[in-house]
């Protein structure tokens, strides 16, 4: 598997992110409503199990780095029917939920800043799937990057 300069930094700084999000090197609280919190914990676990079933579908095609598999192919059923990057989608519903479950604000802050990663690292892993799938630009017009498409 190639892994570019560009595809290793995206990687490190997800990683980063993830231990940041776990490890309580510093937390403040925000405000929230404890009659609503666990609808929010209900909204985590449907992300986790987005996470894992997609990571299941993915089996040998799965890598964090966005250079395209050499022998992989491309994914359109399953989770991959409703979301581009379902990992990405459900680590972001889980941890903006889990942050709103936890009335955590540094939570809510990593979530934005996974968002962000998430946005430009599936841009860049979007670019070399068009080059290598013919197909990839008819799924993206079907198909939302983090959420399904309403329309």
């Amino acid at each position: 598997m190639q892994k570019d300069k560009k595809g290793i930094v995206y990687v490190l700084i997800q990683f980063i992110l993830f231990a940041l999000y776990i490890l309580p090197i510093f937390d403040f609280k925000i405000f929230c409503f404890s009659s609503i919190r666990y609808p929010f914990l209900i909204v985590t676990i449907f992300g986790v199990i987005i996470i894992f079933g997609s990571i299941l579908q993915l089996r040998n095609q799965l890598s964090p780095f966005p250079v395209p598999l050499e022998d992989g192919v491309l994914i359109q059923n399953g989770f991959f029917r409703f979301f581009r990057h379902p990992i990405y989608s459900g680590i972001l519903i889980s941890s903006f939920f889990y942050a709103l479950y936890s009335c955590s604000g540094s939570k809510m802050i990593i979530s934005i800043g996974l968002l962000i990663l998430f946005y430009f690292k599936s841009s860049y892993e979007e670019e070399l799937l068009s080059k290598k799938y013919t197909e990839y630009n008819k799924y993206k017009k079907r198909v939302g990057r983090f959420f399904p498409k309403i329309f």
